[in-house]
């Protein structure tokens, strides 16, 4: 029997696509809220030096995204054109993990530099990206149902939620015993696993042969998908709502080590921070699904911006009480939920609004191009978070942090964060694709019919 484009993808599929991120997110959290403390603490590199490290080295990575971009939609094979790279890039996204945590301690100050710079531009710029942005073209191509989508990136999202919290609750535990390298190197044998699990339980239905079951891949040219990604309004929209969230969650979540450890003089506080913020933003992706039925992406990621302003705010004014502190982070946990699984879930819509007003379907710049949002803002993120600090005179050798270096810390892991979802919040009212999904669906699907009716 032939295959509808938009058939409902089964339960196994949307848990691998799921488990895919949780390979990658368990780098991601690693990095986001060990990394820096460990290049300043450990390493003893100075914060600015990293942060400016980490920006510039974003900056390359958003460009290196653009080519991914490109090589994604020239990509064909039995498995499709986004898949396949799952499969391409989990030996070196364990190897890149290794790399980032074992600076030799030989070095000198400026060789240890070189080191971090060489080794996180391979990590972040290539690696990364190369496993990634095809990662996220993947869900576009799996189905053009809305609602599965939905479903899919609220169970992805939950799975990495989880993720998240796991490592950042273990990991503070897990050094005092088995050191930094050690346990990078049972965190980078994990995210292989995870993504080789992903490879096996996910298709890609869109171009699926339905008796061969092999997927015919149509390769976009460059001159013709580029004039097309310019005529999308709402890949500009998208691109800037990555750059901005992202600046929002990493220069934030940065900052939660030295919260914790210098304001509030508890470094195990990062388990509470880190459930605070996690366990709402679950709650809202489970039931995200039924939410969307009911209200749309649009409008449930304009209520997830209110909450993240509300939840900065809160943190901000709280200081050192640690009661109010984690009501602010759990405000902005609820509000975190329906705005990031929103935003990736809208991706592929981007995706299709592009293929319905210019007939070009490109994948591959699409993601390119929000990646490019996703990977400039968490270096801007980490450079705001190390810059911040900076201003206010942290030294990370030192025994006791001054006021000033105190009361920045807070501000960074508080008013910061308000400021910024601030501008996400403007970004989100701006992103209305919900007003043609019902006609953007249906004449696609209409479209690839008439394709295949015309292919017999």
């Amino acid at each position: 029997m032939e295959k509808k484009v938009s058939q409902q993808l089964t339960m196994k599929e949307k848990v691998s696509y799921g488990l895919g991120d949780c390979g990658a997110n368990v780098a991601v959290a690693m990095c986001s809220t060990f990394l820096t403390a460990y290049y300043t603490d450990t390493v003893g590199i100075a914060a600015a030096a990293i942060g400016t490290m980490m920006l510039l080295t974003r900056i390359f990575d958003g460009i290196t995204d653009i080519f991914m971009g490109v090589i994604v939609d020239r990509t064909s094979t039995r498995w499709g054109k986004a898949r396949p790279w799952l499969l391409w890039t989990a030996p070196f996204m364990a190897l890149a993990l290794v790399l980032l945590f074992h600076v030799p301690g030989e070095l000198s100050s400026r060789g240890k530099l070189v080191y971090i710079y060489l080794t996180y531009i391979f990590q972040s710029c290539f690696v990364y990206t190369a496993n990634n942005l095809p990662y996220n073209a993947l869900l576009s191509r799996m189905t053009l149902n809305v609602n599965d989508r939905a479903s899919a990136a609220s169970i992805r999202f939950v799975m990495t939620q989880i993720t998240t919290l796991i490592i950042n609750a273990v990991t503070a535990g897990l050094l005092a015993t088995v050191g930094w390298f050690a346990l990078s190197f049972v965190y980078g044998i994990i995210t292989m696993v995870l993504l080789l699990i992903c490879f096996w339980g996910v298709k890609e239905h869109l171009d699926e042969d339905a008796e061969t079951g092999l997927v015919k891949v149509e390769r976009v040219p460059l001159h013709l998908a580029l004039p097309a990604l310019l005529k999308n309004r709402y890949f500009y929209i998208q691109t800037l709502l990555f750059l901005f969230l992202y600046i929002a969650i990493v220069s934030t979540g940065s900052t939660t080590f030295y919260f914790c450890n210098i304001v509030l003089g508890n470094i195990g506080m990062i388990t509470l921070i880190s459930m605070a913020a996690t366990i709402p933003a679950m709650i809202v992706n489970l039931i995200m699904p039924k939410l969307v039925k009911l209200y749309g992406k649009w409008k449930l990621m304009i209520s997830g911006a209110v909450l993240m302003i509300i939840g900065y705010l809160i943190i901000g004014a709280a200081a050192s009480n640690v009661t109010v502190v984690l009501i602010g982070v759990a405000v902005k946990g609820f509000g975190m939920g329906p705005i990031m699984s929103g935003l990736f879930a809208m991706t592929a819509d981007v995706v299709d609004y592009g293929e319905w007003k210019t007939g070009i379907r490109s994948e591959g710049l699409v993601n390119s191009c929000t990646s490019f949002g996703m990977k400039v803002g968490i270096g801007v993120g980490s450079a705001v978070c190390t810059w911040i600090m900076a201003i206010g005179g942290y030294v990370g050798t030192a025994a006791v942090q001054s006021p000033s270096a105190v009361n920045m810390i807070r501000f960074g892991f508080g008013y910061n964060g308000a400021i910024i979802s601030g501008i996400c919040l403007i970004l989100c009212v701006m992103m209305n694709i919900d007003r043609y999904i019902v006609e953007i669906q249906r004449d696609l699907e209409e479209k690839r019919e008439n394709n295949r009716k015309a292919g017999e």
